[in-house]
């Protein structure tokens, strides 16, 4: 035999006789390529065991198995799964039929069986499963991932009568039959969610009162709608979505519907491009905010309904939206003058959806509109807020937080007289600051702040001072726990640190705006600021104590070396100061407290805090270090305390005992020097001179 020659194997490919080996997966799917005939053969519903089988009678397992096959069969093949199919019956065979005595009973009979969507939809629904709540969350899901996957990225419009009657190829024919099924399939999910939601929103249906909160298959639906929402806001029946999902995200009886809701709007502001889904949901949103306030006094809205608005990627200026409106009607008019013009018009449109492009024309217009309705009802808080004498309470002092936020935000984008009646009506309500909570005030002070350096700045005439003075009096409240309403959390006892640290973090970006992106003159007020700060830290928390100290170095770094400037002096013994009157700390202007008068002796008890980080800050700040810049930024420091806090973690740094037998000299002089270089800060002396007889 020729040993070059290659043999063939037994039972392999090329064996000649015998049992051949099944064909491997690659060799199938070459073969199916040189056929040009597809790999995978998709099963039919005949196949599916139990899908013609009644589901009462079936075993919740073989309900789930029969889910997760349905599930697998769609997504496979999504065109043969919306219709139903039908197989062949073989009749029983009889003496009769053999011998050909009865021709009829030959004919063929078929068994239709329903499609394989129909059979999911019929296993989330309670009322035809056999009331395995199980089984019809799970499939409600599964129906969810497959509509997420198989529905397109626009809309479809379905054919008219007219288009219906011209003749179009077989391809044509079929792609319009799967649209309109998906569109019933989709439309039918829709219906079995909001059902399903309606049906449990308020628990079982054994609760007399309508106030439980909701069953754990429909708080799936409206995760469920949240998700489409998230996913095919470009698809048919946005409106329907944008209802559902704005109206729960004002749920008042379960935490995780509202927060999937309030999400849901949140990540569709942001990845709307063109805009007009966004606009639907903002003005959906302001109505009823508006009808809440004019029936219940808002205190129905709650507060994250309105911080999804902090989400919109609003860039587009008043004037010039005015003039994206004026461009859009013109362009509108010119479009009607024949009817040529008109169907072109239309065929445009068309044409636009399919694309990926976006009309700027069409973004200016719709964020022009969603800015209007977003600050008319910012202002309609403020006005509501301003015209009460005394203070309110519930829902509507904690809607005021969130209207500032989002003014301060899109302040730059309003008109300059709408910016001059804003900084009027936030001068009103800082008058009345002790009935206001302190997150509105520092929420009313930031978006002052905001305004004013905001465009027009050099043209509004508006003093400073009105705005640093309530900044001054609010920092000793930071830090002290008060008896104002909150809403329920899910957080727990952790709702009140991030609070905390939230107004913290407002407070920082306060004191940069007024003192770190301008220049501040008066020494006067500097001095105050810095001396309130110091004392503010002695009795606040360390995530908190932490940054407000960064920022106090900040502000101490910069304005060290002006001339005017007596930092230094602040941070000297206070029997070595020579200075003109008394200390007042119960100023309410920073210029009348004479902050030069003292030092900052708080700065030498910070040294010996038991928490590390407050040791660290106080002791760079008395030695007049600098900020060591990004890593001790001071929202860099809040946010690594806040995490910190959550964790439970506190850094520690690792003592190295010293050896017994190290007593050199030089050991011995370097222990002194150090201590000499330690300066302490002791209080000046007030012996009872007054009271004996010299």
């Amino acid at each position: 035999m020729d040993k070059g020659r290659k043999r063939d194997r037994p039972g392999g490919v090329g064996a000649k006789g015998g049992d051949d080996k099944p064909a491997s997966k690659r060799q199938q799917r070459k073969a199916a390529m040189a056929a040009k005939t597809p790999y995978f053969t998709p099963k039919p519903s005949s196949s599916i065991v139990g899908i013609d089988s009644p589901l009462d009678r079936i075993m919740p397992q073989k309900r789930i198995e029969l889910i997760a096959e349905l599930s697998e069969s769609i997504l496979e093949d999504p065109s043969t799964a919306l219709t139903s199919s039908r197989t062949d019956v073989v009749p029983p065979t009889s003496k009769a039929n053999t011998k050909g005595q009865d021709n009829d009973a030959n004919e063929k009979q078929y068994h239709k069986s329903q499609s394989k969507m129909n059979k999911l939809f019929e296993l989330a629904s309670l009322s035809t499963n056999g009331h395995d709540a199980h089984a019809a969350r799970l499939a409600l899901l599964s129906l969810l991932a497959i509509f997420q996957d198989i529905l397109p990225s626009d809309r479809i419009r379905l054919p008219t009568e007219a288009e219906m009657n011209v003749r179009v190829s077989k391809e044509v024919k079929q792609t319009w039959d799967y649209e309109r099924k998906l569109l019933q399939a989709y439309q039918r999910y829709l219906q079995l969610l909001e059902k399903t939601w309606e049906d449990g929103k308020f628990g079982h249906r054994g609760l007399s009162e309508q106030t439980g909160p909701p069953t754990t298959l429909a708080a799936t639906s409206i995760i469920a709608l949240s998700q489409l929402l998230q996913t095919s806001y470009l698809f048919n029946f946005r409106s329907n979505l944008i209802q559902i999902v704005v109206r729960q995200a004002n749920n008042h009886s379960s935490d995780d519907v509202r927060l999937a809701c309030c999400n849901a709007l949140s990540v569709l502001f942001t990845k709307d491009v063109q805009g007009e889904a966004t606009l639907e949901a903002v003005r959906r949103i302001a109505k009823m905010v508006k009808e809440r306030h004019n029936q219940q006094g808002g205190r129905g809205i709650h507060p994250d309904v309105m911080n999804t608005w902090l989400s919109l990627p609003l860039r587009i200026h008043e004037d010039e939206a005015m003039a994206a409106k004026i461009a859009a009607q013109v362009k509108k008019k010119r479009a009607k003058k024949s009817q040529q013009d008109k169907d072109t018009q239309d065929i445009e449109n068309e044409m636009k959806e399919g694309e990926a492009t976006v009309d700027k024309l069409e973004l200016a217009k719709n964020q022009a509109d969603t800015l209007h309705a977003v600050t008319l009802t910012y202002f309609r808080i403020l006005k509501v807020q301003d015209d009460a004498d005394e203070q309110i309470d519930g829902k509507v002092s904690q809607l005021l937080p969130c209207a500032l936020r989002g003014l301060a935000k899109f302040s730059h984008l309003i008109h300059l007289d709408a910016v001059v009646d804003l900084l009027e009506v936030l001068k009103k309500l800082l008058e009345n600051g002790d009935q206001l909570s302190t997150d509105a005030c520092v929420h009313c002070i930031l978006c002052a702040l905001k305004t004013l350096r905001g465009p027009g700045r050099d043209t509004i005439p508006v003093d400073m001072k009105q705005y640093l003075i309530p900044l001054y009096g609010l920092l000793p409240r930071i830090g002290i726990p008060t008896s104002e309403p909150s809403l329920p959390s899910t957080n727990g006892n952790g709702a009140q640190s991030s609070d905390e640290g939230k107004v913290i973090e407002e407070i920082i970006q306060c004191l940069d705006h007024a003192f770190l992106q301008r220049r501040e003159l008066s020494s006067l007020r500097l001095a105050g600021f810095l001396k309130r700060l110091t004392s503010s830290t002695l009795h606040c928390v360390p995530t908190s104590s932490v940054p407000l100290l960064a920022c106090t170095r900040q502000i101490a770094s910069r304005y060290a070396s002006s001339s005017s400037s007596k930092i230094g002096l602040m941070l000297e013994n206070e029997e070595d100061v020579v200075a003109e009157g008394v200390f007042s700390p119960d100023a309410e202007d920073p210029e009348h407290s004479n902050s030069h008068a003292t030092s900052l002796w708080e700065l030498s008890l910070l040294r010996y805090h038991i928490h590390p980080k407050v040791a660290e800050q106080s002791s760079n700040m008395a030695e007049g270090k600098l900020l060591k810049l990004p890593g001790e930024a001071p929202t860099k420091l809040c946010a690594q305390m806040k995490r910190d806090a959550q964790e439970g973690h506190i850094e520690q740094k690792p003592l190295w005992k010293k050896h017994p037998l190290d007593n050199t000299a030089s050991s011995r002089k370097k222990s002194r020097r150090r201590q000499n270089q330690v300066r302490f800060i002791t209080p000046r002396r007030t012996a009872n001179w007054h009271l004996t007889n010299n």
